[in-house]
């Protein structure tokens, strides 16, 4: 999904400044649907409103005049375009995955369960996070909106359970057995210590 598409889909919603554009893509829950960093969002509006998708318009709040992005009638035609178009299947970046995935063999697992710790206290914070989300009195949340809900409630609670078993299984020496055909494991660490070895 493009940063000019979650735009356009942030602006479906009602017409919104950037720093409004900018709270829906920070909040706690925001990177299990999109993510994107603050200074991006300028840039891209500015070319949305070139390509005629959004255009700018002003309010008065307060006795203060605001600069509102809305779709045009091009914008909710790609918007809606966009929607109908079968979504790509998503792209996995996590570093808790990647360092497990690359672990040696003798490194302390107390590390690697200190991670997985972490990990999951801040899992357990979104999930607190989202299963309030429906009624903090204060998003919006379509009916079908809400189905997007539950699998982030689902997937946070799988990997809660994810953590504890492989918590589970560095404490007690319990791992599952993978497979090593070329004697991979033995040839990485012997190349590891020979280079611990030249440091000291």
């Amino acid at each position: 999904m493009s940063n000019e598409r979650s735009i356009l889909a942030v602006l479906s919603f009602w017409p919104s400044t950037g720093y409004g554009i900018k709270s829906e893509f920070e909040h706690k829950a925001a990177g299990l649907y999109w993510g994107m960093g603050y200074g991006s969002i300028y840039p891209k509006l500015k070319k949305l409103e070139e390509e005629g998708l959004v255009q700018t318009i002003e309010k008065e709040e307060g006795g203060r005049k605001k600069k509102l992005y809305e779709l045009t009638p091009k914008g909710w035609q790609e918007f809606e375009n966009w929607l109908r178009l079968p979504p790509a299947y998503p792209n996995i970046k996590d570093e808790l995955l990647m360092k497990m995935s690359t672990w040696h063999e003798d490194m302390e697992s107390s590390v690697l369960i200190s991670h997985l710790l972490k990990r999951k206290e801040t899992t357990e914070d979104m999930l607190g996070f989202v299963k309030d989300w429906p009624t903090n009195g204060i998003s919006y949340i379509s009916d079908v909106g809400m189905l997007s809900i539950r699998y982030a409630e689902l997937r946070l609670e799988a990997e809660l359970k994810w953590i504890d078993e492989s918590i589970h299984a560095l404490e007690k020496n319990q791992l599952p057995k993978g497979q090593d055909p070329n004697g991979n494991t033995e040839k990485l660490l012997a190349r590891r210590r020979g280079q611990r070895e030249k440091e000291k």
